[in-house]
């Protein structure tokens, strides 16, 4: 479906609070292996960031291994205003965040329920400031897009679609590839028949293919396992290798996403069956765990 309010939209991934039952290994993780900075405490979270962003994008807490909340860019009080009376007039019941319980990244924020039960919130970030000196050249840039498994796809596209998502591919597959700026995604969807209704991936931008080769490089030197990769995909057209987290979340390194003018109009394109995940074929067949 075509996105609803152009002009009110969110802007990109904010963060993404994860539960993960060992925080003392997620956290030696993300700092010495993913090369994420370490930001400390807020609230009941430890916080990451890459070097280069001026905000904390990965909250990690202990608990059973599930999603905390999503959280998207919003880009003021207005807009925040705009996207939760569409939402509520849609259906989707939404609740302001009290200032006590806003992370140190946030100027404001709302939270809804997607229609598989997941905690979205709308955020308007403070301003704040990259701490790029001392970062490791090869460190990750953002927090570019985050896939879902999801049982009641259309439902949810047309949820996202609220938001100010537009389709921008669908995979024979099951894959829905949602844009709400520049990137071909910054959200997916994954269709699945079992009920799923977790985190599929993370995908982490590193920029290039040289970086994604450097630090598939550098992880075999620190003898940890890539699950799937090095490839390209068709849609998005990113370099790609993934590999898992202490809690078994599947996350990415990926560059060269292919991009938009962010305000050009959406044609869904249709990947078939002959579509295998890697237009290279050098990457094989996913984990079984990335797939049904």
């Amino acid at each position: 479906m075509a996105a609803q309010g152009r002009e009110w939209r969110v802007q990109g991934i904010h963060r993404l609070a994860l539960r993960v039952p060992d925080l003392s290994a997620a956290q030696r993780f993300y700092r010495d292996v993913w090369l994420l900075s370490d930001q400390g405490r807020d609230g009941d979270f430890e916080a990451f960031r890459s070097p280069a962003e001026d905000h904390d994008e990965l909250l990690l807490c202990e608990g059973a291994t599930q999603i905390a909340h999503l959280a998207f860019t919003v880009g003021s009080r207005e807009d925040l205003g705009a996207i939760t009376a569409r939402l509520e007039a849609e259906g989707f019941p939404t609740r302001r965040i009290a200032d006590e319980l806003l992370f140190r990244a946030d100027a404001a924020a709302a939270a809804v329920e997607d229609p598989d039960g997941r905690e979205i919130w709308l955020v308007v970030p403070q301003p704040g400031t990259a701490a790029t000196d001392g970062a490791h050249p090869l460190a990750p840039r953002r927090i570019g897009h985050v896939v879902l498994w999801t049982p009641a796809q259309e439902a949810a596209e047309r949820f996202y679609g609220l938001l100010g998502f537009d389709i921008t591919d669908r995979t024979n597959a099951g894959m829905s590839f949602l844009r709400c700026n520049a990137d071909h995604h910054s959200l997916a969807l994954m269709k699945s028949v079992r009920g799923k209704t977790g985190l599929q991936h993370i995908a982490f931008d590193v920029g290039s293919l040289d970086n994604v080769m450097r630090n598939f490089a550098r992880l075999r030197g620190l003898e940890v396992e890539c699950a799937w990769g090095v490839g390209r995909h068709g849609p998005g057209n990113n370099v790609f290798s993934y590999y898992t987290d202490p809690a078994g979340n599947y996350i990415e390194y990926y560059g060269e996403m292919e991009l938009f003018a962010a305000d050009a109009p959406v044609e869904t394109r249709i990947w078939g069956p002959e579509h295998k995940g890697d237009v290279w074929g050098l990457a094989g067949v996913p984990p079984l765990g990335f797939r049904e």
